[in-house]
């Protein structure tokens, strides 16, 4: 039922029963339906202050600390009771601990799924407070806790795939592109695969060995390109960054390798390397439908403002509706769920689109990057768990009453 209403505790009990199975299997994988929360989880209370606080993190060890380059490294991580399964290009949700403030960042996890261990590898961010932190102070044996995997991004179980599969990264946009390209080599035969890898130097390059020897291994099937901003006296591969011009050139000499127009493009990267490709890949002809994005950003960077007044919202689903009002900060999920309303929601911090609803009327302030495409912006779309309302607003949840 959409309409919030006074529900008896046997019900209670096992509507809770049914949430906390659910939460159970998102957090291993089985991702077949976003978590709806419906009773209250307090015991004397209906108030659920946070969608956050209905998504435990679990605690995972440390148990290697790989350095990459002079600015990465891989945390191998053992998770407490069963590692969660996941699918290529997913991410995990770090909580991490600094100076008693926990800090939230997502890291794409860059082992594939065949491999029955999960483990992320961080780049220094400049000014980067978690990432300098992990790179610099944590070492073998450090418990961290973690959310997911979450994501829409890579090789999900209903995504098409052409015969060519075309993935193009910079810096540390490489973990969720390594993972989705040994798990194609593993599990697609009849697909090929062109990596196009951007970074300043050749000392930058992150996973430089294993991707080498990944190429000798199927040189039939995988074509490794690197494109370096400054390169070294002798260099055979790409020079410069990969903006419009040079990926344009770069895309240019995959001509022998397939008709692009049928590929599909995997990215992630830098904003400005990121719009550079998408906008090449368009001009060339490319449906968006086919092109895939990751997009990597400081979330401490573009955090919305949050609103200073309370404010009404509208919630429609089914033909029914109900009003509820905002507290000052307050996401439009925190405010539904506080409120008791049926909402759905998996990672809760705009990376998997699952508490995805349409803006009817009025306006939000979202935080950003998020999940969305550009073209579900343009069709107001907006993620309620990184969303605030910036005055009345009215939002359709779609799915059965």
């Amino acid at each position: 039922m959409f309409a919030i209403f006074a529900v008896p505790l046997r019900d209670r009990f096992e509507a809770l029963g049914r949430d906390l199975r659910t939460v159970a299997a998102d957090l291993v994988g089985q991702r077949a339906a976003p978590f709806s929360a419906r009773a209250p989880l307090g015991r004397h209370s209906r108030v659920i202050p946070s969608a956050r606080d209905l998504l435990s993190a679990r605690s995972v060890r440390v148990t290697e600390v790989v350095r990459q380059t002079a600015d990465a490294v891989t945390l191998e991580l053992a998770f407490e009771r069963d590692t969660p399964a996941w699918h290529a290009g997913q991410f995990l949700t770090l909580v991490v601990d600094i100076g008693g403030q926990a800090y939230r960042r997502a890291y794409s996890i860059h082992t594939a799924p065949a491999d029955g261990r999960i483990a992320v590898t961080v780049k220094r961010v400049r000014d980067g407070k978690v990432s300098n932190h992990l790179v610099d102070h944590v070492k073998e044996g450090d418990v961290l806790r973690v959310l997911g995997p979450s994501g829409t991004f890579g090789l999900a179980p209903d995504r098409a795939m052409g015969a060519h599969a075309v993935l193009i990264g910079g810096g540390s946009g490489i973990t969720p592109l390594y993972s989705i390209a040994r798990t194609l080599l593993g599990t697609r035969e009849d697909t090929r695969i062109t990596l196009l890898y951007g970074n300043r130097r050749l000392e930058d390059v992150i996973f430089a060995d294993a991707l080498a020897t990944l190429a000798s291994a199927h040189p039939e099937r995988l074509t490794v390109r690197h494109v370096l901003e400054e390169a070294p006296a002798g260099w055979t591969g790409g020079v410069g960054r990969l903006d419009a011009p040079t990926c344009e050139e770069e895309l240019s000499r995959l001509g022998g390798l397939g008709d692009l127009a049928s590929a599909t493009f995997f990215l992630c990267g830098p904003e400005g390397m990121m719009n550079a490709a998408r906008a090449t890949l368009l001009a060339r002809g490319v449906d968006p439908s086919r092109v895939h994005e990751e997009r990597f950003s400081s979330p401490a960077q573009r955090v919305s403002p949050a609103p200073t007044t309370a404010q009404p919202i509208t919630l429609r689903k089914g033909g029914r509706s109900t009003t509820l009002v905002a507290a000052p900060g307050q996401t439009l999920l925190e405010a539904g769920l506080a409120a008791g309303v049926e909402m759905p929601f998996s990672c809760a911090m705009g990376g998997c689109a699952a508490c995805k609803v349409k803006l009817i009327d009025g306006e939000v302030a979202s935080d950003e990057p998020s999940c969305l495409t550009d073209r579900e912006r343009a069709e107001g779309w907006v993620l309620t768990c990184v969303s605030r309302a910036s005055g009345p607003v009215t939002l359709e949840i779609e799915g059965e009453s």
